[in-house]
């Protein structure tokens, strides 16, 4: 888990719940990095995850009462990433199978032909994966399988955060080249479906 929780965190969470906007900016700036590398992965643009990471937090601080009951903002602030990037793929077409998908799978038990379903795309994307230059290859499975963040990619490779940036956006693009139009939604089930902590 590469965020880990600040040392004063829980009583971060009081003061922000309370309407302490000092408090709750120290927890966006704290977790920021993470969303927008979560958020990243799943859109086409810097704009468009920008609106998405700005929706995450801005809908927790309009309803930061809840916040009250809140004992890991980590997990808070991942629940509440992935569930608008859901909102926000719902409103793409060329998603919409995707979110349907997914939804399945969280609602109704595996069949047999959803774990081959899901070993196809997972063995389709690592072909992709291992057929990347090197430095593409290694940011990404650094980012989506161990779940480093952007910081500790670029203490480990030895490269600009800046760097890491780019290697992540140019393999998350040339991954999901692997996937006809038609069935780009594969590539977005596949990700989605990696636990949320393991990224954040």
């Amino acid at each position: 888990m590469s965020t880990k929780a600040l040392y004063n965190e829980p009583h971060l969470i009081i003061l922000a719940s309370q309407g302490n906007r000092e408090a709750f900016t120290s927890l966006y700036s704290h977790y920021l990095d993470a969303v927008t590398q979560y958020i990243r992965l799943f859109t086409n643009s810097e704009d468009e995850a920008d609106e998405v990471i700005q929706d995450v937090f801005v809908r927790i601080w309009e309803q930061r009462d809840k916040l009250s009951t809140v004992t890991s903002f980590r997990s808070y602030v991942a629940r509440a990433a992935r569930n608008r990037l859901l909102d926000h793929l719902r409103h793409l077409e060329v998603r919409k199978a995707a979110i349907l998908d997914l939804q399945q799978t969280k609602t109704t038990a595996e069949t047999p032909e959803d774990i081959w379903h899901y070993r196809y795309i997972y063995a389709k994307v690592q072909q992709q994966i291992a057929a990347l230059p090197t430095q593409c290859q290694h940011v990404f499975r650094l980012s989506v399988e161990k779940g480093m963040s952007l910081d500790e990619i670029a203490a480990e490779l030895h490269i600009s955060k800046s760097g890491v940036k780019n290697q992540l956006y140019k393999a998350q693009k040339l991954v999901r080249q692997c996937f006809e139009e038609k069935d780009s939604h594969l590539f977005i089930v596949f990700l989605l479906s990696i636990p949320t902590f393991s990224i954040f």
